[in-house]
């Protein structure tokens, strides 16, 4: 499940199956960049959505004959060209895009990859990956799971590997104070049943890279469905919307504090599907990727066929 994180893998969300690039464009005889998301392109043209200090968009259609470079934060040929025969290959890429802090589709992706090469590779490459997904934590919960995964997968069980440090909330220069509100007002549209107006903000990419890197409190298949019940959504998804409301109400970009030892917020409480004691964590449940899909082809990622 990805990043996908460097942009985003979330597409308007009427069309939230098809990915959603992160480029930056240059263009012949000009010397400031486009920096956008790539929604569509042949072999003549593409067309970059460039978000604006206002909110707004900046769409441009460009001739490929009139453009000198395309940069790309994820490269879906680097993706395809993966295969689960060298786990090693998924971690290399994974930390590459970790360095790309930026933008929110490679951190996304970034977990991924590292989550996949744990799969195929646990005792030569789990615990190396897994302290890499840590530090691209999205939220303190998180992290403590990843190092929990590690401590597991790790021989000599290193009890520093649980240590948890003071909580820091990441600073991540792709998702800004002010997308975080832009996504909590179209889930609060989307919940309330007005589509319409959904929609329209869902089609910003800033919201769009906002909810992608949240994607662990509201998966892609979840907007889905609270789509198809036009905001009527079950006692599960009202708790997860509501969770990732709450989270983004309370979002700092620079909050450093001492954890409390036992204090357990009832916000992350309600997160929970039950109240009953949480299973054991495994590699294909600790993110919302399934490492099992370790292939991709087509924009999506398919188990390997054995």
């Amino acid at each position: 499940m990805s990043r996908i994180i460097a942009l985003v893998t979330f597409i308007a969300i009427g069309s939230i199956t098809d990915p959603c690039w992160g480029v930056i464009v240059f263009q012949k005889n000009q010397d400031t960049p486009i920096r956008g998301f790539l929604v569509y392109e042949d072999g003549v043209q593409i067309e970059v959505h460039e978000p604006l200090p206002s909110g707004e968009l900046r769409k441009h259609t460009l001739p490929r004959v009139a453009i000198d470079d395309i940069i790309r934060a994820v490269e879906p040929d680097r993706l395809a060209a993966l295969t689960p025969d060298s786990p090693e290959a998924y971690r290399s890429y994974a930390e590459e895009l970790a360095g790309k802090t930026e933008d929110p589709e490679a951190r996304v992706m970034a977990i991924r990859l590292y989550l996949i090469a744990t799969y195929l590779e646990p005792e030569a490459l789990g615990r190396s990956c897994l302290l890499g997904m840590a530090g691209l934590a999205r939220t303190p919960e998180e992290e403590r799971a990843f190092r929990a995964m590690a401590f597991s997968l790790d021989p000599e069980h290193d009890p520093s590997l649980l240590k948890v440090p003071k909580v820091v909330v990441p600073e991540f220069a792709g998702v800004t104070d002010n997308d975080r509100k832009a996504l909590r007002t179209a889930l609060q549209l989307l919940r309330s049943g007005r589509l319409v107006e959904a929609q329209r903000h869902f089609q910003r990419p800033p919201v769009q890279a906002a909810a992608t890197y949240y994607s662990h409190i509201i998966t892609e298949a979840e907007y889905q469905e609270a789509i198809r019940v036009a905001g009527r959504l079950s006692p599960r998804l009202l708790r997860k919307f509501l969770t990732l409301e709450l989270t983004l109400s309370a979002a700092a970009t620079t909050e450093t504090r001492d954890e409390p030892a036992k204090f357990t917020p009832w916000s992350q409480l309600i997160a929970r599907e039950d109240i009953q004691t949480a299973p054991p964590q495994s590699l294909t449940t600790i993110t919302e990727f399934d490492p099992r899909k370790s292939i991709y082809r087509d924009g999506k990622w398919q188990v390997a066929e054995e």
